[in-house]
């Protein structure tokens, strides 16, 4: 892959990352406002109804003095859901681990895991099959034999262009020398803008400097550049429907290396998504995780034989989800 590919390929996924951020973001600080307003809405809380008996009222104080200690202890080990929300988006299953989901968490976890896998093996798959037609098109296409070609032929291809135009296009006869290196890529310009302002011509692209991306996207793409393949028709009048063997080629080798990159593309997409959802999954874990446990402690009258009424310490437990 070239660098101008990497580099614009990697900005869209750091760009999609952070929009994806911002939403878990959004949405962990709601979920963790609503598990705190939960823990401080007097689910803990509990009432004294004082008797007039001394032991039944020291009793019951003591009772609550112990229920109060247990609220605590589970109040100091609530979960945050914003904190394992934030974990999972970074890494998905950590939140749902740290959270006490184990199963839940590795499930994530392996799911990433593959994914990346699949990532990789689709985008390093590209990458071969870039090399190997950029191998290829150094190999059989020559910028020199391009330019030779619309030299030999400007004038049937426009007869109102200026000879000038396309004149000194090839400046070294050097064998020694790479194509890309023998040419004026001005001149060369110059002389498709001539030839393409006759409508027909076919000429509706500027070959870029070699190695740029668009360089190799253009001499397979479109039929101006046919002409420069080594195995070429030469005659002007059919050369935009008799095309070059090796052009056809060429043009499935980087149609086959573009399929590999949009599957590695679309498996980014799906792991954007795997941790968006871990994210909400860690939060919602967590906010389960820190059901509200409240404890009402209380003297129950119960009506015992011969007309007795017992004052009974009693205690109801209230789970809230």
């Amino acid at each position: 892959m070239t660098v101008n590919r990497m580099l614009s390929r990697g900005k869209n996924r750091i760009f999609s990352e952070l929009k994806t951020l911002s939403i878990i973001f959004s949405l962990l600080l709601f979920l963790d406002s609503r598990a705190i307003s939960q823990f401080k809405g007097g689910s803990s809380h509990q009432e004294a109804v004082l008797t007039g008996h001394l032991r039944f009222d020291l009793e019951q104080f003591a009772r609550g003095e112990q229920d109060s200690a247990r609220i605590g202890s589970k109040a100091s080990q609530r979960k945050s859901p914003l904190y394992a929300g934030l974990m999972s988006a970074a890494i998905p299953g950590v939140g749902e681990i740290y959270a006490g989901s184990f199963w839940r968490g590795t499930a994530f976890i392996a799911a990433e895991a593959a994914l990346w896998v699949f990532y990789a093996s689709y985008e390093g798959k590209g990458d071969d099959q870039t090399r190997l037609f950029q191998q290829f098109a150094d190999e059989h296409f020559s910028v020199v034999l391009y330019a030779q070609w619309m030299q030999q032929y400007a004038a049937v291809l426009n007869p109102n262009i200026d000879p000038a135009d396309c004149s000194g296009i090839v400046i070294s006869n050097d064998p020694n020398l790479k194509p890309w290196d023998r040419i004026d890529w001005a001149k060369l310009n110059r002389c498709e803008e001539a030839i393409g302002a006759r409508t027909g011509t076919g000429f509706t692209h500027r070959l870029p400097r070699r190695p740029e991306q668009q360089y190799y996207e253009l001499i397979g793409k479109y039929e101006q550049y046919s002409s420069g393949w080594d195995d070429a028709n030469v005659d002007p009048s059919n050369y935009l429907t008799n095309l070059s063997a090796r052009f056809l080629a060429y043009r499935d080798m980087r149609g086959k290396a573009n399929d590999f990159y949009n599957i590695a593309t679309t498996v980014s997409y799906v792991l954007v998504a795997n941790h968006l959802l871990s994210a909400l999954d860690a939060a919602w874990v967590a906010s389960q995780y820190n059901r509200s446990l409240s404890l009402r402690a209380h003297l129950q009258p119960t009506s015992r034989p011969l007309g007795f009424v017992e004052f009974v310490p009693t205690a109801s437990l209230r789970l809230d989800f």
